[in-house]
C-alpha cells in the first residue's frame, strides 16, 4: 500500500508540472506584449557656479545676461559672489566650477591645486588698483619704491616722503580674505610681509571711509571704490620714472603702474559649459562689455581715439 501511493504522489506531481510550465509562459507572453515605460523627462544638468568678487559682480553678471543670449541652450552659469580667497577654496575644494582670481596664487594654493589634479587660468583683464589719500593731503604722487618703503614699514613718518607737519603714515590695505591684500603682498612687498604697523580693514567700504575721515592716512582700494571724498595719487614706476594719473584712459592703455590681472580659474578639465562661457568671455563681444566696466580687456587690442574736444 505504501508503495502504490508514493506512485499515486509522483503521478499528481508529473501532471501539475506542465500546468506551471504553460503559467510560465503564459506570463512570459503577457510580459513581452506590455507598452514600454514612458521615458523620464531628461534631469537638466546643476548650474556651473562661478564665484567672484562682490566688486567685479556688475560686470560678472553683465557677462553671463550676454552669454545667455547668445546662447539659450548652454549649461547656465550662476554668479555666487564673495572674497577672492573664498573662492579659490571653493574652487580647490570642488564646491564650484569656476573662480574669478584677482592676484597671482599664493604657495599653499599651489599645493592645494596640485594636490587636487591641477587648475587652469584664463586672463580676461586688467584692473587697477588705487592709491588713495584724503583731499586735504599735500601729498600729490609716489613712486612704487616709495611704496614698497611705506608698507614694508621703512618709512613712518609723512616728513621723510616731503610733508613736514604730516605725522605719522596710517597705511591701510585690505583684510587677508580679499585680494586687495594679497596684491599688496606681490607688487610692493615681493610676496614678503606687510609690516605690523599696516592696518588690514575688512572690506573696501571700511577702506575708503577710514581714508576719508583721517588726513594721515594711506591706502591701497580698488578701483570701484574711489569716490569724490578720497583723493587718487598719481603713480611711478619708479623713483625717476614719469607719474601716471589715475583715469580711465591710462587704464585702458595700461600705462598706469599698479595693475592687476583677473583671471578665470577653473579644474584642469573644466565643464563645457565653463569653457564656452570663458571662449566668449574672451571674445570681442565680452572684451567690449570688460570695457564698458572700466577694466583693461586682456585678450583684444585696445585703441583709444581722443576727439578735438577732448584734445582742447
Amino acid at each position: 500500500m505504501a508503495r502504490l501511493a508514493n506512485v499515486s504522489r509522483r503521478i499528481r506531481a508529473e501532471s501539475i508540472r506542465p500546468q506551471v510550465a504553460a503559467l510560465v509562459v503564459a506570463l512570459a507572453g503577457f510580459g513581452s506584449c506590455a507598452s514600454p515605460a514612458p521615458p523620464r523627462p531628461a534631469v537638466p544638468p546643476a548650474p556651473i557656479v562661478l564665484a567672484g568678487t562682490e566688486y567685479a559682480a556688475p560686470m560678472l553678471r553683465a557677462q553671463i545676461l550676454a552669454f545667455r543670449e547668445l546662447y539659450p541652450q548652454a549649461d547656465s552659469i550662476v554668479l555666487q559672489p564673495n572674497g577672492s580667497a573664498e573662492g579659490m577654496e571653493q574652487l580647490v575644494n570642488g564646491e564650484v566650477g569656476m573662480a574669478l582670481m584677482m592676484r597671482d596664487l599664493t604657495e599653499p594654493e599651489v599645493e592645494a591645486a596640485v594636490t587636487k589634479d591641477g587648475l587652469r587660468s584664463f586672463p580676461i583683464a586688467w584692473d587697477a588698483v588705487a592709491v588713495v589719500v584724503h583731499p586735504s593731503s599735500p601729498i600729490q604722487q609716489l613712486s612704487r619704491s616709495e611704496l614698497t618703503q611705506i608698507y614694508s614699514g621703512a618709512v613712518t613718518d609723512w616728513s621723510t616722503l616731503g610733508w613736514r607737519r604730516g605725522g605719522a603714515i596710517m597705511a591701510i590695505t585690505g583684510g587677508p580674505r580679499l585680494g586687495l591684500y594679497g596684491f599688496g603682498e606681490q607688487a610692493l612687498l615681493a610676496d614678503s610681509a606687510y609690516a605690523a604697523t599696516i592696518y588690514a580693514l575688512d572690506t573696501e567700504e571700511e577702506i575708503a571711509r577710514v581714508v576719508s575721515e583721517r588726513p594721515n592716512a594711506i591706502a591701497l582700494l580698488s578701483r570701484p571704490f574711489v569716490t569724490d571724498r578720497i583723493r587718487p595719487l598719481h603713480v611711478s614706476a619708479a623713483i625717476g620714472f614719469p607719474y601716471v594719473p589715475f583715469e580711465r584712459g591710462a587704464i585702458l592703455e595700461r600705462r598706469y603702474p599698479l595693475l592687476r590681472s583677473l583671471a578665470f580659474a577653473t579644474p584642469l578639465t573644466p565643464r563645457t559649459g565653463a569653457a564656452d562661457f570663458v571662449t566668449f568671455v574672451s571674445s570681442a563681444e565680452g572684451q567690449r562689455i570688460v570695457a564698458r566696466h572700466g577694466y583693461a580687456p586682456a585678450t583684444v587690442p585696445v585703441r583709444i581715439v581722443r576727439t578735438v574736444e577732448e584734445g582742447e
